[in-house]
C-alpha cells in the first residue's frame, strides 16, 4: 500500500510540473528571447544565449558572458534579439555586473504590446519546484523543471544550487517559481543534473539601472575595472581580516584553512618507494573565477606549499632539485599577451615574524585593458635548513598592487617552524 501511495504521489507531483511547466510556456514565451551576438562583417551571429524582459521599457536580463564579445569589441559586433515568433530586433547595453555575470540590455524599438516576467519578492523555500527557461542551440524555447536546494555552501560568488539540466544556449535565461517569478538566472552547469544559477538578489542590483543611459562604448571597460577593484577590495580585506588556521607541514607551520570559501587539499609521495626524497604537499584555491571573454578569466586565487626533505641527498644535489623546484611555478590563468604584459620580477632576502628566512621571488603582470590591475605570481623557499625545505607559492589574478602587497606580508608572516 505504501508503495502504491508512494508512486501515485510521484505521479501526481509530475502532472503538476509538467502543467506548470505548460502554463509558463503559454504565459511568458512573449518575453523570453534568443541573444545573438552579430558578427558586422559577415552579418551572421558569433555566439548565442538567452535573456528576458522585465519591464514594458524593453529592459531585458542575461548573462554578462553572453555579449562580453560586444564589451570587449564594440566596433565588431551588434547586439541582437530573436523571439519566438521569428521577429528581430537591435538591442543596446545599459549595464553591466561583470563580478555576478548579469548585463542589463534594452530593446531599440518596441513594439505595440511587450511583455514582462514579474521578480519574485524572495526566494522559495528549498526543495521548491523551480523552472529554468531558455533557447538552446536554436531549438526554440523550452522549460525545464528543477529543484531549488538553496545557496551554494562555501561560496564567495553567491550561486543558486538547482537540479536540473542547464543546456547551452540557456545561459542568461530566467529561473522562476510555480507563479512564473523570476528568482533566478541560469549561468553554469556542472553536469549530471547539477546547475548553477545567480540569485535573487543580484538581480535586484542590476535593475537599479532599469532607468540609465545606455553605455557609451568608452565606458564599457571603466565601468568593468571599477566593479572589479570593489570586488578585489571585499575580497582581500576579507582575507586580511581573517585569522588563518595552520597545520603541520614536514617541519613547518602552513596555512590550512584560510576562509570557509577557500577549499585545500593534501598530498604526498610516500607511496613511491622509490623516490629519493619526501615531498608533501598543502594546496588551497579559490573555486570560482570571473569571466571577463573567451581565454580570460580573472578573480583566482591559488596557494601552494611544499615540504621537501632530501636527507638522503647530498648537499649540492639537494640544492639543485631544490633550485629546480622554484623555477616550477606558473601563472594561476592563462592570459595571452593580448590581455597582459610579461611579468616583471623582483628577487628578495626575507625573514618573517617568525623568524623564518626565505629566498622570495615577487612578479607582477598589468592588465593591458585595465591600468589598475595585476596577476601577481608569488614564490618562496626557506634558508634554514640544508637538506630540507619549504617552498611557498601563491597565485592571484586581477588585483591592485596595494592589494597584493598586503596578501603577500600576510601569507609570509603565516609560516613558521615547529
Amino acid at each position: 500500500m505504501r508503495i502504491l501511495l508512494f508512486v501515485l504521489s510521484m505521479f501526481c507531483a509530475l502532472a503538476h510540473s509538467q502543467q506548470t511547466a505548460q502554463n509558463l510556456f503559454g504565459q511568458y514565451r512573449n518575453a523570453l528571447y534568443q541573444i545573438k551576438i552579430i558578427e558586422l562583417e559577415s552579418g551572421n551571429k558569433s555566439s548565442i544565449g538567452s535573456g528576458f524582459q522585465i519591464d514594458a521599457l524593453g529592459n531585458l536580463v542575461t548573462n554578462y558572458h553572453v555579449v562580453s564579445e560586444y564589451v570587449y569589441n564594440p566596433d565588431k559586433y551588434r547586439i541582437e534579439y530573436l523571439a519566438h515568433d521569428g521577429s528581430e530586433g537591435q538591442l543596446q547595453l545599459v549595464d553591466v555586473d561583470v563580478v555576478n555575470d548579469l548585463a542589463l540590455i534594452r530593446k531599440v524599438a518596441l513594439s505595440e504590446q511587450e511583455s514582462a516576467f514579474p521578480i519574485a519578492l524572495s526566494l522559495p523555500v528549498q526543495g521548491s519546484a523551480i523552472y529554468s527557461l531558455g533557447n538552446p542551440h536554436d531549438l526554440g524555447m523550452i522549460v525545464v523543471p528543477g529543484t531549488f536546494n538553496g545557496l551554494k555552501k562555501n561560496s564567495f560568488y553567491q550561486r543558486i544550487h538547482f537540479t536540473g539540466s542547464i543546456n547551452p544556449g540557456m545561459s542568461g535565461g530566467p529561473v522562476v517559481n510555480e507563479l512564473g517569478e523570476v528568482m533566478g538566472v541560469n549561468v553554469a552547469t556542472a553536469g549530471n543534473q547539477i546547475g548553477f544559477l545567480i540569485p535573487l538578489a543580484k538581480i535586484k542590483g542590476l535593475l537599479s539601472s532599469q532607468n540609465a543611459a545606455v553605455l557609451e562604448n568608452e565606458q564599457l571597460k571603466p565601468r568593468i575595472q571599477e566593479q572589479l577593484l570593489a570586488n578585489q577590495n571585499k575580497l582581500f580585506s576579507l582575507l586580511d581580516n581573517h585569522h588563518w588556521q595552520t597545520s603541520e607541514l614536514g617541519e613547518a607551520m602552513v596555512p590550512s584553512k584560510i576562509t570557509d570559501f577557500i577549499s585545500c587539499w593534501g598530498g604526498s609521495n610516500t607511496s613511491d618507494k622509490e623516490a629519493l626524497y619526501l615531498s608533501v604537499e598543502n594546496r588551497c584555491q579559490l573555486d570560482e573565477q570571473i569571466y571577463l571573454h573567451n581565454g580570460l578569466r580573472t578573480g583566482g586565487l591559488e596557494l601552494e606549499f611544499e615540504w621537501l626533505d632530501g636527507k638522503s641527498l647530498s648537499e649540492h644535489r639537494f640544492y639543485n632539485f631544490y633550485s629546480q623546484s622554484i623555477t616550477g611555478a606558473g601563472a594561476g590563468n592563462n592570459a595571452t599577451k593580448t590581455d597582459v604584459t610579461n611579468f616583471r620580477c623582483q628577487q628578495d632576502k626575507v625573514t618573517n615574524i617568525n623568524g623564518v628566512t626565505n629566498k622570495t621571488v615577487f612578479c607582477l603582470r598589468a592588465y593591458k585593458e585595465f591600468d589598475q590591475l595585476y596577476d601577481v605570481l608569488f614564490v618562496a623557499a626557506t634558508l634554514d635548513h640544508s637538506q630540507q625545505g619549504l617552498i611557498s607559492h601563491y597565485t592571484l589574478a586581477g588585483v591592485s598592487k596595494e592589494s597584493a602587497l598586503v596578501f603577500t606580508q600576510k601569507f609570509m608572516d603565516a609560516i613558521a617552524w615547529q
